[in-house]
């Protein structure tokens, strides 16, 4: 058995309201064993012998069928998430701002540029491509940038979901524990 994460997309935002409690559930009748959820943004560890895009797309559809939201769900692996640790370009603001620091986890190959970000980002965004993942520096706040997962998206013609570096963290400790 293998102990992954299940980021999901836009749940506990802008009126779309997943209960933790739901969230182990149905993780619990996908077949995966140890669930544990972290926060109440959308994360979930379990154990699986499913490959992380099987076991993504497994509790997609479970989310779906189940407590009926339709939402993306980006999986990832301990070596996946100490990639991402390992990579990051900002270490400074990791270490001295870590909840400015946000990690978009991308669900498949980005064919798009970063470099058309550059109208979004008038607020002294920085951002950087990691391994399957993007890095964005928030230097004046999420909640002020015009920098959005959706104005990403967009522009990476790929779906993601973003967590801060505190979030990416807290993954970690509860992958290899």
């Amino acid at each position: 058995m293998t102990r992954l994460a299940g980021l999901l997309r836009a749940v506990n935002v802008s009126g779309r309201k997943l209960l933790m409690s739901d969230l182990l559930r149905v993780t619990e009748s996908c077949g995966f064993t140890a669930p544990q959820t972290l926060l109440a943004s959308g994360n979930v560890v379990f154990e699986t012998d499913m490959d992380p895009t099987d076991a993504g797309a497994v509790l997609e559809a479970a989310l779906l069928d189940v407590v009926g939201i339709a939402t993306d769900v980006i999986v990832r692996g301990a070596a996946e998430i100490a990639a991402i640790i390992a990579a990051n370009p900002f270490e400074d603001v990791a270490r001295d701002a870590p909840s400015r620091l946000l990690v978009m986890l991308l669900k498949g190959v980005s064919d798009g540029d970063i470099a058309r970000l550059a109208p979004p980002c008038t607020q002294g965004e920085r951002v950087a491509w990691g391994p399957g993942c993007l890095y964005i520096d928030y230097p004046a706040g999420v909640g002020v940038s015009k920098l959005t997962n959706v104005a990403l998206e967009r522009c990476l013609n790929v779906r993601g979901t973003a967590r801060n570096w505190n979030t990416i963290g807290k993954l970690t400790v509860r992958l290899t524990a």
